[in-house]
């Protein structure tokens, strides 16, 4: 009877198990956020290569993402490739199809030069993937990559195609060819071959940086294209005699019976039987051909008999990579763009829990503010604890003037006032904890399950101040009001997902007395112009240009989509523009300019009306979105007047 490699599926079942459980707790628990990622040492990879190049961590990477990297470095370098024998969940699929193939006898193993050709196409892929994600600090592998595709639903970061395309190769090509997409496809596969030879990769990594710092100007792409042409002609011309591991398989050929059971085991398809020595490149270290030969101490490690060490090694090395994960936190941007002089005599601010600061883009874009400011020199952040380093001109700010320049200001209508209204009450409160424009996020589905208000607004100061409305006559007492906001734990939906959010929100100080205010005042204290203009809107005259006039009513809630609807607007050519405006009674205004030679108003009423709204990203991309505007009365048109 053949014996189980126990050691290499317990990994396998629990990996596979693991994802499986939080793929179903996904379905059935809406609340729930997996991070699927979050253990990812390609992906650390990544990271590592974009931070070391473009001072940027790409996407959302951790620490413990680089540690797991830099783990499977060291543990390809001391002992084997163990992540691919034992954790990669591609790996153990791929595994186990194969075995379907061979049941079906319909698997082969490619030899000879067929084999050799096939193996270039996996140091393409590693090529394309790092010099993309290098260029841009996004993770390239994500448009592609079989698992990410998967586990993520098909995120808009995947490009469709791409991934089926991969997703074929991994069920069907290893259904037909051994380990289709390892040893041919898999960029991460190619990459653990190049640590292999480490000798190599470490030489062109050290000549590099010496280059730099002698001061010539080197573009990555080089050393990158160096190193993965090196590794593959590396790997398919010392195939077969790549120097052991200090941890290996060794076989004593006094006592082997040339069963051949080891060779017809190995899911890398090695002749075990052959060597004395497993110096293959291909070899994971798994163990399969360990547990099967039937020969006591005939196949060992090292000569000595320890099945369990590769298994026992793996799991310390996973242990050592998420501790040291813990123990620093790299910054996902760090910018400088003063002086050297204005960066040496900086102050330094820091601040955390800025749950807004949560990806490369959201660090982009706060980098982008502060660089809008007179005397901030540079900034960094950190996404895993939400927090910002920023550098600035002691003699112009202090950390109350920083605060107030991080600071976003907010209006949230929460719901239309309705035409029976006549006037609004407000209070007037300062709540601690609460900053960013996260927080006024959740205070808005806080305000709008549990109260009757309407709207409400937040300015600077230390804590916040925030305003909230109501229509006459709905205002809660002020005990009710301040349980709402200082509500321990918050559960709202969002775009069929189910978020649940612990609050740390205290009510500081609250206004003795409301204050009561026309609802024509309230419109103006709440309105936010929205403007924009498209399709070459400057190069058409007055007299061919007509306003379509819509009123907002309940629409005026969904203010955070409008750039969808006016996306949507622009692809109708004869629209030129959109805008938001009051009328006297203080009720918002869609106006729409179209021109009237190009397109009708019953164009426009039946693509605000339409069921989805098709709209399009700053990278070229087209996305959709089921339409949550209602304009059940059709516009009124005028003229413009320019």
């Amino acid at each position: 009877m053949k014996k189980q490699n126990w050691y290499k599926l317990l990994y396998q079942f629990a990996i596979i198990g693991i994802l499986t459980f939080m793929g179903f707790r996904l379905l059935f628990d809406k609340a729930y956020a997996p991070d699927f990622e979050a253990y990812c040492p390609f992906g650390g990879l990544q990271a590592l290569g974009s931070y070391l190049s473009l001072g940027s961590l790409s996407c959302s990477m951790t620490s413990t993402q680089i540690m797991m990297g830099v783990v499977l470095f060291i543990g390809i370098v001391l002992f084997s490739r163990l992540f691919c024998g034992y954790i990669c969940p591609l790996g153990t699929v791929g595994e186990w199809i194969g075995k379907l193939g061979d049941r079906l006898k319909v698997r082969i193993t490619p030899k000879g030069f067929i084999d050799c050709a096939l193996r270039l196409l996996k140091y393409v892929l590693l090529f394309i993937t790092f010099y993309f994600t290098l260029k841009s600090s996004e993770l390239f592998c994500k448009k592609f990559d079989p698992y990410y595709a998967v586990t993520s639903g098909f995120d808009t970061d995947v490009v469709l195609l791409w991934a089926l395309m991969a997703i074929v190769a991994l069920v069907v090509g290893s259904l037909f060819v051994r380990l289709f997409w390892c040893r041919y496809l898999c960029p991460l596969g190619a990459l653990s071959v190049i640590f292999r030879f480490s000798w190599w990769f470490l030489g062109v990594m050290a000549l590099y940086v010496i280059l730099i710092l002698a001061g010539l100007e080197i573009s990555y792409v080089y050393p990158l294209l160096v190193i993965t042409a090196g590794g593959y002609i590396l790997e398919v011309t010392r195939m077969k005699r790549v120097r052991p591991y200090p941890i290996h398989i060794t076989r004593n050929t006094e006592t082997c019976i040339d069963c051949g059971l080891c060779s017809e085991t190995c899911p890398q398809g090695i002749d075990v039987a052959r060597m004395e020595k497993v110096t293959h490149t291909d070899c994971t270290l798994c163990g399969d051909c360990l547990h099967a030969c039937p020969e006591k101490d005939t196949l060992q490690i090292n000569k000595k008999s320890m099945k369990w060490l590769p298994a026992a090694v793996l799991g310390v090395l996973i242990i050592l990579g998420i501790v040291a994960g813990t123990l620093f936190e790299l910054p996902t941007i760090d910018q400088k763009w003063g002086t050297p002089e204005q960066i040496e005599s900086a102050g330094i601010f820091e601040m955390e829990g800025l749950k807004n600061i949560k990806c490369f883009g959201s660090s982009t874009a706060f980098a982008n503010q502060m660089r809008r400011h007179e005397g901030v020199y540079g900034v960094a952040t950190y996404v895993a604890s939400h927090k910002v380093r920023v550098l600035y001109d002691t003699s112009l700010y202090d950390d109350e003037k920083l605060q107030q320049l991080i600071f976003v200001p907010v209006k949230r209508v929460i719901r239309a006032v309705t035409k029976d209204v006549d006037s609004v009450i407000y209070y007037t409160l300062t709540i601690d904890k609460f900053f960013d424009p996260l927080d006024a996020t959740y205070l808005q589905h806080l305000l709008n399950q549990k109260t009757d208000a309407c709207g409400f607004q937040t300015e600077f100061a230390c804590p916040v101040i925030v305003r909230i409305y109501f229509p006459a006559g709905t205002e809660p007492g002020r005990e009710v009001l301040t349980d709402v906001i200082e509500s321990k734990n918050l559960s709202f939906t969002s775009n069929d997902n189910e978020f649940h959010v612990k609050l740390p929100y205290r009510v500081v100080t609250f206004d003795d007395e409301p204050v009561k205010m026309s609802k024509g005042e309230y419109a103006s204290a709440m309105f936010v112009p929205t403007t924009s203009r498209f399709n070459s809107f400057s190069s058409f005259s007055d007299d061919v240009v007509s306003q379509y006039i819509l009123r907002m009513g309940a629409n005026s809630s969904l203010k955070a989509r409008y750039s969808h609807l006016v996306s949507h607007l622009s692809n109708d050519k004869g629209i030129i523009a959109f805008e938001t405006v009051l009328d006297s009674a203080g009720a918002e205004m869609g106006v729409i300019h179209y021109v009237d030679t190009i397109t009708l108003p019953d164009n426009i009423y039946s693509a605000v009306n339409a069921d989805t709204l098709v709209f399009h990203y700053s990278d070229g991309r087209t996305g959709k979105l089921a339409n949550p505007f209602s304009f059940p009365d059709p516009g009124t048109v005028k003229k413009t007047e320019r």
